[in-house]
């Protein structure tokens, strides 16, 4: 259809043609067959090709007839060659828009000279992209540039680990009876009777309908090897089936790692940008109903938190902070309702909306251009300095160079935002919580800065259903091929995990056993020495937020996680226990509660977390060049945390409160505002893990200090340290949010009660 004479081929592709040809064999296409194909031991459905026996409907390689071969991008469908998931047809041919620099992001863009990365064009291609004729591609897995640039993958073959494997040129379904080996081939909704399947490993894409879908392997003791989907399309989060080895199936815990969220988290669709560049002066957006004002900024030097020195291409930024009421314009029913406008993925999202109505590359602004137009343009612009605003950048990683985006470009990682009244204040809030505002800005020069991943790729984390409160949380088995390591931002510590399903795991280099209690504390139990706990907060099937009641000074951990693939051997550990057994010995404190109708006999309160009246809790953050301290006083009649800003005290949580398993932390205001926290207490810190939606998966850190104390922080003012926090204090500011209270879902209760 799209290759040869695209015409004339189109003809020999309609429905009645092709079931023409199978009525009369390869006669109308064979040269070499003029009185028919020889269909002696083929089975019915099936025509013999010269060598193979095949599906003239479903063989990309004899498509509609023999040796009627489709493009690599292409598929046979009921004879005719049409386009392969994940391609576009542009002027009848088969193209990859996230690659083809002349249908770059849609059919007919062009980048005229530059190269075509993630369905933009830019002047190189991004990280782990190599640049072939204009198409930025990973040569990994691309069908028309395996291995190396111009190499095609034909047949039906997939591209796996830069080579290409499998294809149907060895035919479909095989021979009736021969007890034949097709190998590399793919099933699909058939049966395979008396052979062998191998290969069969789907790298990068979506396994649907293709090589393990819909099929069965039956008789003659045949084996299927292979058939695991890595990296490619996870729904729910977990790859299940694993390995079939003699007809049975066994889950390996192949959780599926590096792959793309659900799509129904968000639409990843590139927008087509097709009015680029903006004029190089003042201009008004006017897109899906909303009006924005974008100021010009020429770009130019500067110091990034006072400290790195940076260079800023020309670029636009909105004159003022995006508004409730134009997210609703542009998002509709997905637009935030909370404190500010949302959390950075709603910023984000906002972009991605307005570049897709206007054509225009928006996006949200780097560190470096909101300090350079704060600075040094400030005059022009409006609400700058007057509360905190979203930033792309993750707030460590360095910031010098020019038009910087930094280390962790596009990662899921808590960012920067900016403080009142400051423009080198780099505060910290989770890009999952709620609070700062957005402000968007348009490169002049190009698309986007070098490395800075397009808004409309960038999905929110999705954690799915809360699995069933059970003593092995299904969401951390690894499996042999991947491990649990710190994410890409900030962690304190150790972390090297691997975990399997019959409870074997292995921390480092030590063995031992794992179990969970209440979806909400994983234990690590080695074979000698003590037991590691570890308070957690599963963000989605690969990430998530971890506490340690070792700290991480002795070899715990503190931070963010992330699930990774790596190859590994699952080791042997004597005495394997159930996770209910080893919750048992290891004592009351990992009792299984249920969570979502806590018992008046499960509410404790821990007495490691009483400061009495003349010392608190204290997060100590100026002294390190912060700007803001927290404060916590616990006594039996009150909880009370609160932030000082400015010499200025202001509540997030505060009322009674009670402990479960000395792990959960749970705070009610009168008034009926709820605080959940996990926390853990080590060496006289307590840490505490968010499920507030202003800070959801944050932690902190806490030590005590005396009131009186010549070594209590210098840094507090009005006497804003000194004294207890009053008691009877009105709610939190939060409380007025519609998703700013506790996001704490607790995991269903099994049948009978957990008890």
């Amino acid at each position: 259809m799209r290759h040869g004479s695209p015409k004339l081929r189109d003809l020999a592709r309609l429905p009645f043609t092709g079931a023409l040809l199978l009525a009369l064999g390869c006669a109308a296409s064979d040269p070499e067959s003029a009185s028919g194909p020889e269909t002696t031991g083929c089975s019915p459905g099936l025509v013999d090709c010269g060598t193979v026996c095949t599906d003239l409907n479903t063989n990309p390689a004899h498509c509609g007839g023999c040796n009627l071969p489709c493009a690599a991008s292409e598929v046979c469908t009921a004879g005719i060659c049409t386009c392969a998931t994940g391609y576009t047809d542009c002027n009848d041919t088969c193209v990859d828009t996230l690659t083809d620099p002349n249908h770059c992001g849609g059919c007919d863009v062009a980048c005229n000279g530059q190269v075509c990365s993630q369905g933009f064009c830019s002047d190189s291609c991004g990280a782990a992209l190599t640049d072939c004729s204009g198409a930025c591609v990973d040569l990994a897995t691309d069908l028309l540039n395996c291995g190396t640039c111009g190499n095609a993958c034909s047949g039906g073959a997939t591209c796996v680990a830069s080579a290409c494997v499998g294809g149907a040129a060895g035919g479909t379904g095989g021979t009736t009876g021969a007890g034949g080996a097709p190998t590399g081939g793919t099933v699909t909704g058939g049966i395979v009777t008396g052979g062998t399947v191998t290969g069969g490993t789907v790298t990068g894409g979506a396994t649907t309908g293709g090589a393990t879908t819909g099929g069965a392997t039956t008789g003659g003791g045949s084996t299927a090897t292979g058939g695991t989907a890595t990296g490619g399309t996870a729904t729910g989060g977990t790859a299940t089936g694993g390995t079939t080895t003699g007809g049975e199936s066994t889950n390996t815990g192949g959780a599926a790692t590096g792959g793309t969220p659900p799509e129904e988290c968000c639409d990843t669709t590139p927008p087509v940008l097709s009015n680029h560049p903006p004029p190089a002066s003042d201009y008004t957006e006017t897109a899906g109903g909303v009006s924005l004002d974008f100021v010009y900024i020429p770009g130019g030097d500067i110091a990034v938190a006072g400290t790195a020195q940076a260079t800023v291409s020309p670029y636009h930024i909105l004159k003022t902070e995006v508004t409730a009421a134009q997210m609703q314009s542009l998002l509709g029913d997905a637009a935030p309702t909370g404190f500010g406008v949302g959390t950075w993925y709603d910023c984000q999202a906002f972009a991605c909306a307005l570049s897709r109505q206007s054509g225009r590359a928006y996006r949200m602004q780097t560190e470096a251009e909101w300090e350079l137009a704060a600075t040094h343009h400030s005059s022009s612009l409006e609400q700058i300095g007057s509360g905190e605003e979203w930033t792309y950048n993750s707030w460590g990683d360095p910031m010098g160079g020019t038009d910087p985006v930094g280390a962790a470009s596009g990662a899921h990682t808590q960012k920067t935002r900016k403080d009142t009244g400051s423009t080198t204040g780099r505060l910290i809030r989770s890009i999952d919580g709620i609070g700062p505002n957005c402000r968007l800005t348009v490169s002049n020069t190009t698309e986007f800065p070098p490395e800075y991943v397009p808004s409309c790729t960038i999905c929110p984390p999705c954690g799915g259903e809360e699995p069933e409160n059970s003593y092995r949380d299904p969401r951390w088995i690894t499996g042999d091929n991947a491990h649990w390591v710190a994410g890409a931002e900030l962690g304190f510590g150790q972390m090297d995990l691997r975990v399997w399903e019959d409870g074997t795991a292995q921390q480092g280099a030590t063995t031992g056993q794992w179990f969970t209690s209440n979806n909400i504390v994983f234990v690590f139990v080695p074979e000698s020495g003590a037991n590691s706990v570890y308070p957690y907060i599963f963000l989605d099937a690969t990430q998530g937020s971890l506490l340690s009641e070792g700290g991480f000074g002795a070899g715990g951990f503190i931070g963010r996680i992330a699930k990774e693939e790596q190859s590994g051997s699952k080791p042997t550990v004597s005495n394997l226990q159930s996770g209910q057994e080893l919750a048992a010995a290891a004592g009351k404190k990992y009792r299984m509660v249920d969570m979502e109708n806590i018992p008046q006999s499960a509410r404790e309160q821990d007495p490691r977390l009483l400061d009495g009246t003349d010392q608190c809790w204290f997060q100590n953050n100026i002294s390190l060049g912060g700007t803001h301290n927290y404060r916590k006083d616990v006594d039996p009649d009150e909880f009370r945390f609160v932030v000082i800003d400015g010499g200025r005290s202001v509540i997030l949580a505060n009322g009674d409160w009670f402990t479960v398993n000395d792990v959960f932390l749970r705070v009610t205001h009168p008034d009926g505002y709820v605080a959940d926290y996990l926390y853990a207490v080590s060496n006289g810190t307590f840490y505490h893990n968010s499920f507030q939606g202003y800070e959801r998966a944050d932690f902190r850190m806490f030590e005590t200090y005396g009131s009186t104390d010549p070594d209590f922080p210098a840094t507090c003012v009005n006497n804003s340290c000194s004294g207890e926090i009053p008691k009877g204090q009105a709610q939190s500011i939060y409380a007025q949010q519609e998703d700013g209270g506790s996001t704490y879902v607790p995991a269903p209760t099994p049948e009978g009660g957990v008890y």
